[in-house]
This record gives C-alpha cells, structure tokens and sequence, in this order.
C-alpha cells in the first residue's frame, strides 16, 4: 500500500464462477478494511468468464457507493477486447501499468 492507495494483484490466470466468487468476497472485504483508492492489477489474468465481469462490476458498484475509485491496469489484449466487446472499457479507468494508475488516482484526488 502506497499512501491511501492500495494496490491488489490478481494471482489466478482463468477467473471463472468458482474462483470469481472468492474473488468478490475478498474484494469486499479490502472495501471494509482499507482505503478507497484501489488499483487491480491484472498483470497474471487472461481471461475472465461472465461471472468474473460481473463480480467486476459488482465490486466497481460497491467502492463507489464506498466514495472509492478502482483503477484496472496491466490487461492482457484477451482481456481488454474483452471489456471492449461487452462495452465495460466504458464503465472502468483502464492504465497501462501500476505506475500510470498510481498517477491517475493521485492527480484524480488532488485535482
């Protein structure tokens, strides 16, 4: 954690039902015991099933409800077009590497 800005590291490759239910009950607990400003890095994952996008977006809904911000970095191509695909690439601040979301939260909260 760097700051009030916490930064999570998916581990898994393939986020399916199974493992996007663990998925969301850790994400939810980072919500209750540290700062709001969180950056999933998703450096590791490649593909993602529907219940994943959806654990996604339920997380995105929960932070903001918080007064949070999530940041997405690191995407595969796969994972990005899949984003694209299902018009989520609106929904989310999607960066290139940790760096650049460290700097877009910190210049999104000072300015």
């Amino acid at each position: 954690m760097e700051g009030n800005i916490l930064v999570i590291q998916v581990e898994e490759q393939r986020v399916d039902m199974v493992i996007a239910r663990r998925f969301r009950e850790m994400l939810a607990e980072q919500i209750k015991e540290h700062p709001r400003q969180i950056i999933l890095d998703l450096t590791r994952a490649s593909y993602f099933d529907s219940s994943a996008l959806g654990a996604l977006v339920a997380f995105l809904k929960d932070i903001r409800a918080y007064g949070g911000h999530l940041v997405l970095c690191n995407l595969s191509r796969s994972l990005l077009a899949l984003l694209k695909l299902s018009k989520l690439d609106l929904l989310f601040d999607i960066k290139g590497s940790i760096e650049e979301a460290k700097s877009y939260m910190k210049s999104s909260v000072t300015g």
